[in-house]
């Protein structure tokens, strides 16, 4: 088989790099993570809704159209998700109905909060909020795919690896926040457009792919390019999309989870209507009015950020700790100084670690590296 797998740790996190060609590595993933794929997928939270959803007419025609335009425009990428779900030993259609669950019209909660800058030097931070469960199964994971550039992001095992934070070798980083879309158009799911995102090579081509490449459901994403300190927030959604560019005059930017830049917002269900509370938005903006209120440092650092995006939970904080009603919690908060080119990392156990942007995206932390290779040498 021509793809090799590695594990090391980073700040209390497993991190699988995985090296090959195309078909042959997600294989070689499915089969290594099988276990944390199947945890995830069956404490999906959404998951009997989806099922029941695409059991319906509307739901069944909803679905073949997404999966129609995703085949049409990333067949490539469709190609990654069967060969996972193969090396898994699970059905494909079980793990492409869970990477579309943003893309139907579904509830699908809220999650994740980031915060940008652009001054004397330019931030990228994110917190990364999923259901506590998941500690242990989510994961660091870089892809070293031939003819690809290489690429890191934050994992959950069984979904396209798009849908959280990545940094690429292009020095391109960026955080991604769920967006729900209460009327999806017919377009290929987000989570394909976020993994096609990874190959762009500069801030402009990033921000003009979201332009072009339409995604059915919605994400924000808070982009920043390492050569120039050039950061944008940008919103895209069932095929419309919103740009706010960071200058040293306006230099601070945060987004969670609903539409901030868009009129008329997609995100916002009809008055009266029985999705009027889809995604819990009013959640999104508590943490949203915690962010309003804060007034950055002249130049504020790592540890500022660090400490705004894990300093408290609402109402005078946005970390997230699965206590009361929330079901969420942080699973790992990163700051990436875009100037020096590094990122710091905060597992949800409260370890830390600092890196070079380099060796996050090459997969080549200082820790000691575990031997666990599976799969035939590469040439």
């Amino acid at each position: 088989m021509n793809a090799h797998i590695d594990e090391t740790t980073v700040a209390g996190l497993r991190w699988v790099v995985v090296s090959g060609e195309r078909t042959a590595a997600f294989t070689l993933l499915g089969e290594y993570a099988r276990a944390s794929i199947t945890a995830v997928q069956n404490q999906l939270p959404e998951r009997e809704g989806l099922h029941a959803f695409t059991r319906s007419g509307r739901g069944r025609r909803i679905l073949a159209d997404v999966v129609t335009a995703n085949e049409q425009a990333y067949p490539h990428l469709t190609a990654e998700l069967r060969a996972l779900a193969a090396g898994a030993a699970l059905p494909y259609e079980d793990l492409l109905l869970a990477n579309l669950r943003g893309d139907l019209g579904v509830d699908d909660g809220t999650g994740c909060t980031d915060l940008a800058w652009r001054g004397t030097s330019s931030f990228i931070a994110h917190n990364e909020d999923g259901a506590p469960a998941l500690d242990g199964h989510f994961m660091l994971l870089t892809l070293h795919i031939d003819g690809d550039l290489p690429v890191t992001v934050e994992w959950y095992p069984g979904f396209l690896p798009s849908n959280t934070l990545a940094a690429n070798a292009a020095g391109l980083v960026w955080g991604i926040n769920h967006i729900q879309v209460t009327t999806p158009i017919i377009a290929p799911g987000r989570h394909f457009v976020a993994r096609g995102l990874q190959q762009c090579t500069t801030f402009t081509d990033a921000v003009d792919f979201l332009r072009t490449h339409p995604s059915a459901g919605g994400f924000a994403y808070t982009i920043g390019e390492t050569d120039t300190g050039r950061v944008a927030v940008v919103e895209t959604a069932a095929g419309r999309y919103a740009v706010r560019e960071l200058s040293p005059e306006s230099a601070f930017e945060w987004h969670t989870n609903h539409i901030r830049f868009m009129p008329n917002s997609p995100d916002r269900a009809p008055a009266g209507a029985a999705t009027a509370n889809l995604g819990q938005r009013d959640e999104s903006l508590a943490r949203g009015k915690v962010l309003e209120d804060i007034t950055p440092a002249l130049e504020p650092d790592v540890d500022w950020f660090d400490r705004v995006l894990t300093g408290s939970p609402i109402p005078t904080g946005v970390h997230r700790t699965a206590a009361g009603d929330d079901p969420l919690a942080t699973l790992c908060t990163t700051v990436t100084n875009l100037t020096d080119r590094t990122i710091f990392i905060r597992n949800q156990h409260g370890r830390t670690a600092t890196l070079s942007l380099a060796d996050f995206v090459a997969g080549q932390p200082s820790a000691e590296r575990i031997g666990k290779g599976l799969g035939g040498e590469r040439p």
